[in-house]
């Protein structure tokens, strides 16, 4: 499955708690006003702790982001700590993640979720010029949230993913290299009979990467591979779609004054095991964003991205996401700010005339109550529509609130 290449640069270190959050990830990209006070922890000898919980109550007309257009009402709690060790020639942080989302109706137990995320995050100075980097995740999440759970029918179930990855690089201030390898290990299981267990897959990743700094920041150039392996108990054929991926692309991060940000682009090539299905020759992916801080108290993102996930659908090789993201934050107060954007998402199934079109608004307020206390409301909205009335299945609405509480150290 098809991600940004800035994870070569660094380790992205999930933050599950924010399925109480707004569920465009987009809209995580907003950055919190400069201004707004933020927790500061508590020190632990040579550690760093970081810990909060947040318990919300939220409210959708459309639990299955479908168009059965269902209406209920979960609780939700959120409980997050990250554990830090800094030193000369060492940063190491741990993560433990629980959330928990319970439906008042019994008939929605599908979409419950117990689930606890781990992740450990390591670097060391190997030496003057080099240093090595390791990343471990465990983590659990809901199937239906996005585009393309939806289109390979997963309306609800969960989906577990453990990665481990590796990054070796040589930088001397001037020029630098990287070599990485990553493997991760995806677990489906979906409640909707045939689906179980279809998109079990092993993926495997080799990446060398080199470039270097300039006075706005640094650029770079990468090629690699990609392997994908399907595994299901419930239908072999599934191996058909083993395939195999080379890509190549450029990528940098930037600052000039008050604007900032970065972008990658790769093309890949994916070859797939069954003839059945036509391969993907030189299509390209990638990501941008362009972060402009008026002040302390306002802060503004632009974002567009081109992503691609693999799909169970027969005869097509994946899917094709395409979004655009336009958000602010506001510090309305000292302890109050604002941050909301709309967002432009268009979804095509390869090789099919499958087109599907979703406009998005998050809206979220926050108020510091006090330096340990935080209330927020939180609201998710949008309407998609298939550009071919045939498809008129996909066409659904939803608006998604949630109201909570947050304690942090």
């Amino acid at each position: 499955m098809k991600k940004s290449l800035k994870v070569v640069f660094v380790p992205l270190l999930v933050c599950f708690a924010q399925g109480v959050n707004a569920q465009n990830a987009h809209f995580q990209d907003i950055p919190v006003p400069d201004g707004f006070p933020q927790p500061e922890g508590m020190v632990l000898g040579g550690l760093h702790l970081d810990a909060g919980v947040t318990a919300g109550l939220m409210t959708t007309n459309n639990v299955y982001r479908d168009a059965s257009h269902l209406s209920s009402e979960a609780t939700q709690l959120a409980v997050s700590s990250t554990l830090t060790s800094a030193g000369e020639r060492h940063l190491l942080i741990g993560t433990l993640e629980h959330y928990d989302q319970d439906f008042r109706d019994d008939a929605y137990q599908d979409m419950d979720l117990d689930a606890t995320t781990a992740t450990v995050f390591g670097r060391f100075v190997t030496s003057e010029i080099t240093n090595l980097r390791l990343l471990l995740i465990n983590e659990e999440d809901i199937l239906g949230k996005t585009q393309s759970d939806q289109l390979n029918s997963f309306t609800s179930g969960h989906e577990q993913i453990q990665r481990v990855e590796a990054i070796f690089e040589v930088d001397n201030s001037r020029l630098f290299a990287n070599v990485m390898a990553r493997n991760d290990q995806v677990d489906s299981e979906s409640s909707s009979g045939v689906q179980n267990n279809t998109l079990n897959r092993s993926e495997r990743d080799y990446v060398l990467l080199a470039g270097r700094y300039f006075s706005w920041g640094r650029g770079f150039v990468f090629g690699g591979t990609q392997e994908v392996r399907y595994e299901s108990s419930s239908s072999p054929v599934l191996a058909e779609r083993n395939s195999d991926e080379n890509r190549y692309g450029i990528g940098a991060e930037y600052q000039f004054g008050k604007f900032s940000g970065d972008l990658d682009i790769f093309r890949f090539t994916q070859r797939f095991r069954s003839a059945a299905i036509p391969d993907i020759e030189n299509a390209w992916v990638g990501s941008g964003r362009l972060n402009y801080a008026l002040n302390d108290a306002v802060a503004l993102v632009f974002s567009a991205d081109r992503r691609f996930h693999e799909t169970n659908i027969p005869n097509s090789g994946g899917i094709f996401e395409e979004n655009v993201f336009l958000g602010g934050a506001w510090s309305l107060a000292s302890n109050l700010y604002l941050r909301m954007g709309p967002s432009y998402n268009r979804t095509e199934l390869q090789n099919t005339p499958i087109v599907i079109d979703r406009f998005e608004l998050d809206v979220e307020l926050a108020w510091q109550i006090n330096s340990n206390f935080e209330m927020l409301a939180m609201s998710n909205i949008f309407a998609q529509n298939a550009e071919n009335p045939a498809f008129s299945s996909f066409d659904t609405q939803q608006a998604h609130t949630v109201l909570s509480i947050r304690y942090s150290l």
